[in-house]
This record gives C-alpha cells, structure tokens and sequence, in this order.
C-alpha cells in the first residue's frame, strides 16, 4: 500500500532527482541548476499557501510526486475553488508501475473529499489523461504577426502607454482580476503568480494607463531568430490583457509601431477570432491549405478539465435559460465513487437534482462530460461523433443552449 503525503524539506533533494529524470527536457543535473530548483521548491513549500509538494512512498522510499494547486476560478460567472496539478513525476526505476494512476487517483479524490468539484492541469500527454476523465479545453492560437500586420482603422494613439515596473505590480493585478471576474475559465492571480509578473528581467511590460489605473498591459519578451544576424528578433507576448477598445487600440498601436525592429510578434490566444484584427492573418509560413487557405496560425490542445463531483458541480452553477428536466448518465471508470446517474431539473438554467420523471437521457464519459459543462465542446458535436448517447435527439439544440457560453473558457495561468 502507497503513502501519500506532503513532502518535508529533508525530503525534497530526492525528489529533485526524481523531478529532474522525469523531465530532461526542461532541466538537468549541473549544480547551479540543481540549486535553483531547490531554492524555488523550498521557496513554494514554505511560502506559496496556493501550492504544496506531494510525494508517494513504497516501502519507505520515495518513488513519484507532484505539486498540488488551490486556485480560486471563474467559472460559468460564479468564482469557485479549483484544484491543479504540476510536476508529476516518477522514478524511472518504477516506471510501468502505477505510480502515476495513484498520484492522479489520490488528487482527484483530495480535492472532492475537500468539497471541491473541478480539478485542472496540463497534459504531458493528452491521451494519457483523457484515460483518466480528463476533458479538453480550449485550443490554444498561436499567431505570428508583422507589427505592420494590424489593421490601421483599429488603431490610434499611444498616448496612454507607458512601461510598467514592479512599483505598478497592484495595478496589474487589479486590472488582471477586473477582467478575469468577467472571462470565463480565468484563474485569480496568487500572491506567487503576483510577484512572478516582474522578477524575470528578460520580461518586459507596457500598459495603457488612464486616470491612475492600469486598463489594459502586455507582457512580452525578446527572442532572437538568428544566430547569425542580431538585428533579426521577435516579440514573444505571454500575457496580454485589455478591458477594452481604447486600451486594446493603443497596446497593438504601440506593437505596430516596432515595425522597423521586430520581425513577427507571437501571440498565443484562446481567441478563435483574434484573424479579424490584421489585414494579414497569414503567418509567413507561405502554407496552402486546399484549396486556397493561407495558414493563419498553429493551434494546440492544452489545459484539460475534470468534474471529480458530478452533483455538486451542477449545483454550484447557472448554465444558459433552458427549462428542462435531464437524466445523466454519467461514466467515470478511473474513479468510480465518481460515476453518477442522477436525474436534475433545470430552471431558467439553475440545476436541482430531484427524484421523478424526466424529458431526455444523456449517456457519456466523465471527459466529455466535463468539457461540455465547462463549455469547451458542445452536445451536439458529440452525437455527431458518436460519444453521446441521447435518448430525443430534437432536445440536442435545448441541451447546446443549456451548455454554452459566449466565449469559451479562457486560462492564463500556467502550472
């Protein structure tokens, strides 16, 4: 039988190892980089009340670990508690071992036995989670931009735009949550996520500034693209937030002024119609798409989402104004204490579960499930495919009212 808990400072050497083996990619063993992770997990276990360290143990032996996330969210307009996960990693000699199915059964039974409907996190591998009820959320964009790419009748001055310090931190922040209260999927920044805005000194940032607060900014770096000519760079934009016209105006007035600088600019955005602001949408690429489609951008699965308590999750929410009465029909193999069927009332949108007849049944897995009620995917998509089961198919549309949004949810926080 596995122990899980939280790892102590003794402990976090070993799982550094670990941590590093499992990921060669982003790190490796020499001292100086061995001790910056240590001081950065140190710094998280002792400091960060929104992340802590986890570790499992056989035998006495640590063989795996993660780093478990209290966030607050967003969600279908109500803020809610979410959990995530980082960092999960195995020792290599206990690979094949189950080891990651009992971290990832341990999370998602942590956070439900805490009350806790909905969990999050990045796939290393995106079938490996959807095995385990994990649904997708929405495709990440990426754009690459001439900065004389912008269409001129959306921009103006730049006026109001100034670069922003780490004097200017609260403002960001209180400018991040006013948008974040209205955006779908948007985590509340941590105190961490706070102070991580301005401690890389390759990161840059510029805000629109009106009447003493920060209405909108741009974080960005600056990469080179050649090896061989240091005048050829891009922008790398990471956070890129705007409350409205005038201050999304001035912010790509500013990018389209580097035009003589900066080769393409690289956005990554949930924006499925970000194309509308360029006159040139295509991405340098010079791809084809049959018969003639100039690729626009390359896109990406990403963060997925999970519903570790079915019932609690319908209740907590409004979903869109449809009154109808559902039968779920809902399958979670992974975690079965999880599988539910329930039969819920909905009244202008607000769920009730109840005991008694019903207009239509609904079969699907707890990974579908859980991207329809986050509003990522919708019903009738699923039919389609075949991944639905519906006992009336003339409820589809009903049911793609009942579970959609005007955006689809939108995340900026990494983990």
């Amino acid at each position: 039988m596995s122990l899980i808990k939280k790892l102590s400072l003794e402990e976090l050497d070993e799982f550094i190892r670990i941590d590093t083996n499992a990921y060669p990619g982003v790190y490796n063993h020499s001292p100086d980089v061995q001790e910056r992770i240590k001081k950065s997990i140190t710094k998280t276990q002792l400091e960060d009340e929104s992340a802590d360290y986890y570790g499992i143990y056989r035998d006495t032996k640590l063989v795996g670990g993660m780093r478990i996330h209290h966030f607050t969210a967003n969600v279908l307009s109500s803020k809610v508690p979410v959990g995530g996960i980082g960092s999960v990693a195995v020792d290599l000699l206990y690979k094949k071992e189950k080891v990651a199915k009992e971290i990832l059964e341990y999370f998602v039974r942590h956070f439900r036995e805490n009350q806790v409907s909905l969990v999050a996190l990045y796939p290393f591998r995106p079938d490996f989670y959807s095995q385990m009820g994990f649904g997708y959320g929405t495709k990440m964009n990426q754009y690459k931009v001439k900065p004389e790419g912008f269409r001129k009748d959306l921009l103006s001055s730049k006026n109001q735009i100034q670069f922003l310090t780490k004097e200017h931190k609260d403002l960001v922040v209180e400018c991040y949550q006013r948008y974040a209260v209205k955006t779908h999927g948007m985590m509340d920044k941590t105190a961490f996520g706070a102070e991580a805005l301005f401690v890389n000194p390759n990161q840059l940032m510029v805000g629109y500034v009106q009447n003493g607060k920060v209405e909108g900014y741009l974080s960005f770096s600056i990469k080179k693209e050649s090896e061989t000519n240091f005048v050829f760079n891009d922008i790398h934009v990471k956070e890129f937030v705007y409350e409205n016209k005038e201050a999304l105006s001035q912010l790509l007035t500013f990018l389209h002024s580097q035009a003589d600088q900066f080769n393409r600019i690289v956005f990554n955005t949930h924006d499925e119609h970000f194309h509308f602001l360029l006159n040139d949408p295509s991405n340098g690429s010079n791809q084809l798409i049959p018969s003639v489609y100039h690729e626009s951008h390359t896109s990406g699965v990403g963060l997925m989402y999970r519903v570790v308590d079915v019932a609690r999750f319908l209740e907590e929410h409004r979903f869109g104004m449809v009154d109808c009465t559902v039968k779920f029909n809902v399958k979670d193999s992974f975690f079965p204490e999880n599988e539910q069927t329930l039969v819920v009332e909905f009244i202008d949108g607000k769920a009730t579960e109840v005991n008694g007849p019903y207009e239509v049944e609904v079969t699907m897995d707890i990974s579908d499930f859980s991207s329809v009620v986050m509003c990522a995917t919708d019903i009738s998509s699923l039919y389609r495919y075949g991944a639905v089961d519906i006992s009336d198919e003339t409820y589809l549309k009903r049911l793609d009212v009942l579970f959609k949004t005007h955006e689809k949810p939108i995340c900026m926080t990494a983990f």
